[in-house]
């Protein structure tokens, strides 16, 4: 299984972040999405992560261990870590450290790579995607720390918060800035700065990997 999972790692993780990303598009009960989808969708995606590092050693990867049980806990029994303001704020860090970790070594692994494949441009999308979580969760870290970071955010719980904070950070990311929701505090417009820049960066600097090594063969 997880010669699998590892030999299919990118086209896994693909599909687990769009599952996480966009599957609210076609439900429109916040009730049944906050209480069994997005559950499902996080530990889903948390197990396809884990491929991206088969038969890695050291530190790092006990770290990363210790992450993924945490991230997998998190959504398996959120009345437990949502109800605590300080469990919440550890949680979000977990999300954040774990993601983190499995984008470099994404960037890691398409950089290493000398030819252009299917696999390496669905790597590439991937790594987007996990800026697009990892930027999610910083948002909603800020929200945590101050109710007041943001405008037009609805919903009490975390579930409930996180399918409109995604969209604000694929909005943030892409540039595009509709409007409808705003950072409200100097924190939050300088934390959708930072990573606004991030994702322009990311775009240049893989479309220059993906022509470096086109070109070189």
């Amino acid at each position: 299984m997880l010669k699998f999972i590892y030999t299919y790692r990118y086209e896994l993780l693909l599909f687990s972040l769009l599952l996480v990303i966009f599957n609210k598009i076609f439900i429109y009960s916040a009730t049944f999405y906050s209480t069994f989808v997005w559950p499902f969708n996080m530990v889903l995606l948390g197990f396809v992560s884990i491929g991206i590092f088969h038969e890695k050693k050291g530190y790092l990867n006990w770290f990363k261990n210790l992450l993924f049980f945490l991230v997998v806990a998190v959504p398996v029994f959120p009345s437990y870590f949502f109800q605590n303001h300080f469990i919440t704020i550890l949680a979000l860090l977990s999300y954040m450290g774990f993601y983190t970790i499995i984008f470099t070594e994404v960037m890691r692994q398409i950089i290493q790579k000398d030819v252009i494949s299917t696999s390496i441009i669905m790597a590439t999308l991937s790594g987007f995607l996990l800026i697009l979580i990892v930027s999610s969760f910083s948002f909603l870290l800020m929200n945590q720390i101050d109710v007041h970071s943001f405008n037009n955010i609805q919903g009490t719980t975390i579930p409930e918060k996180y399918h409109q904070i995604v969209y604000f950070s694929s909005i943030t990311l892409t540039t595009i800035g509709y409007g409808d929701i705003t950072p409200a505090t100097d924190n939050a417009r300088l934390l959708a700065a930072f990573w606004g820049i991030i994702g322009q960066f990311y775009m240049v600097a893989v479309v220059g990997i993906i022509i470096s090594k086109f070109t070189s063969k």
